[in-house]
């Protein structure tokens, strides 16, 4: 009686262990969305606690209200400095550049120019009569591949006919299929058939040997073609450079008819940059007394403080999210999803 107590005790626990382990692979299955969801959770509510939002509209009024006190204390002296400034930099540029004008060795220049374009020239005729040697070279090419095709058909039709022949009964000039002499001055022999097959070898070779020929006067073309393309493009620059020159020449030519000189231009750009160096060191005592006034109104306003509650909250946010991330956090996630699925699934 109990060895048949314990047998129907042992299906009910096995069904049971199978059940539970069923259960734990649907739990475990359904646990990346309880954390992604809990995780979403955590970040909105780190969003809502640590909101730095308001205090970053604050800072930024702040330093809107600082800079317009500088620009309200300093604008009116600092606006006009700067566009002095810009008006000498303007100025001396033009200097500068009718200076350089004047300063430059156009003969020399023409000089080096004229001669590279020569030599570009030169190069160009040389290349464009290569191109004609090429054309020259790649129609022999064409027509001995003509003739290594003919040559090759005639081979094959010998052939042709010398088994046409061999088949052929005496009456039609044939042998009628009689034992064949290896040579023969007269009448069909084998050396006939090999020195067709001869023929007919030596027409596929050369064959080869002509397309290999077109296929080298091809890129040494494509070659030639990209030189000279590049040869025009560099007598188009050179082109280019010379008419630059020219109207840099035709400039100066212009500036001295105006009575301009180096010296007076010196003496100018000298006046010039002394200036713009005087208004330069007033902007930047200004500028600084700007800056110190605009960071004296921040402080004065609250900058400094909102700024580090904003570094706090931060820093707090940080922690709060790490602390989602922990190995306790985790481990009471797992617990109370466990519980909340067998709550409702059973």
């Amino acid at each position: 009686m109990q060895e048949c107590w314990h047998s129907s005790i042992r299906p009910k626990t096995m069904f049971e262990g199978i059940k539970s382990f069923i259960r734990d692979i649907r739990i475990k299955f359904d646990y990346p969305r309880y954390e992604k969801e809990s995780l979403a959770a955590h970040r909105a509510e780190a969003e809502c606690r640590f909101d730095i939002g308001q205090l970053q509209i604050e800072v930024s009024t702040i330093k809107l209200q600082a800079e317009l006190t500088g620009d309200q204390r300093f604008g009116a002296e600092i606006t006009p400095l700067r566009r002095q400034i810009a008006v000498l930099e303007q100025e001396s540029n033009r200097i500068r550049g009718q200076q350089a004008i004047l300063e430059r060795d156009y003969k020399s220049e023409l000089d080096e120019l004229y001669a590279r374009k020569k030599q570009l020239i030169e190069t160009n005729e040389e290349l464009f009569a290569e191109m004609k040697r090429l054309q020259a070279e790649r129609s022999q090419a064409h027509d001995d591949l003509k003739e290594a095709y003919e040559d090759l058909d005639d081979a094959k039709d010998d052939v042709d006919r010398w088994y046409s022949k061999s088949e052929r009964t005496p009456w039609l000039f044939g042998n009628g299929g009689r034992k064949l002499p290896k040579h023969s001055p007269f009448g069909q022999s084998f050396g006939d058939l090999e020195a067709a097959k001869s023929r007919r070898g030596d027409a596929a070779h050369e064959i080869g040997e002509c397309k290999g020929r077109i296929a080298d006067i091809r890129a040494r073309q494509a070659e030639n073609k990209r030189e000279r393309e590049q040869n025009r493009a560099e007598i188009g620059r050179v082109s280019d450079k010379i008419a630059a020159v020219k109207a840099a020449r035709q400039r100066m030519l212009d500036l001295k008819n105006e009575g301009v000189q180096q010296g007076p231009l010196r003496q100018k750009l000298r006046e010039c940059l002394s200036s713009q160096a005087d208004f330069e060191n007033q902007l930047l005592v200004l500028e600084s007394q700007r800056s110190a006034l605009v960071e004296e109104t921040e402080c004065r306003l609250g900058l400094r403080e909102r700024e580090a509650a904003i570094a706090d909250l931060v820093a707090r946010k940080a922690r709060f999210m790490d602390e989602f991330h922990s190995e306790q956090s985790k481990a009471a996630r797992l617990d109370h999803h466990r519980r909340q699925w067998l709550a409702k699934r059973g």
